[in-house]
């Protein structure tokens, strides 16, 4: 299975994400960049890879980014964007959606709100400390660092 995104997939996403259209899930940004992305990808076909909750809309430039550069890679996965291929489940990682200021658990055809509590609870349970790092960058704040340096067990 190679990595189009097959038509039913992206109707589900359109369908799923409607009350932001297509618009970066990061960056809250509408453009002609914008393409849907795999949160957890790898390299070759995978059978599982074109489930909705492991689809979202990225502009294809910050997708780059994340690919290239190990701050922004960070960021994403602070903010659900992008799963390391080793979680079993990514519908256990939620998603903070920019644009509309709040975090979401992509399940089946659609999308749950949550609050931040829960959201972080969600993040500790499936990366421990590794998610305080990318928090702390990608808060950018010396507070969030000390924050991560104090939490390191």
């Amino acid at each position: 299975m190679g990595s189009h995104v097959p038509a039913r997939m992206l109707r589900d996403l359109d369908r799923r994400d409607s009350a932001a259209g297509r618009t970066c899930v990061l960056t809250a940004v509408q453009s002609e960049r914008i393409i849907p992305q795999h949160r957890q990808g790898g390299m070759g076909g995978r059978k599982d890879k074109h489930r909705l909750p492991n689809l979202l809309w990225l502009d294809s430039l910050i997708n780059s980014f994340i690919e290239d550069d190990a701050e922004w890679a960070a960021i994403a996965q602070a903010y659900g964007v992008k799963v390391p291929i080793w979680v079993k489940d990514v519908t256990r990682v939620p998603v903070w959606f920019a644009n509309e200021g709040r975090w979401f658990v992509l399940e089946g055809d659609g999308r749950r709100q949550i609050d931040a509590v829960e959201a972080l609870a969600m993040m500790l349970d499936v990366y421990g400390d590794d998610y305080l790092l990318w928090k702390a960058i990608a808060d950018d704040t010396d507070r969030a660092r000390a924050l991560y340096l104090r939490s390191v067990r």
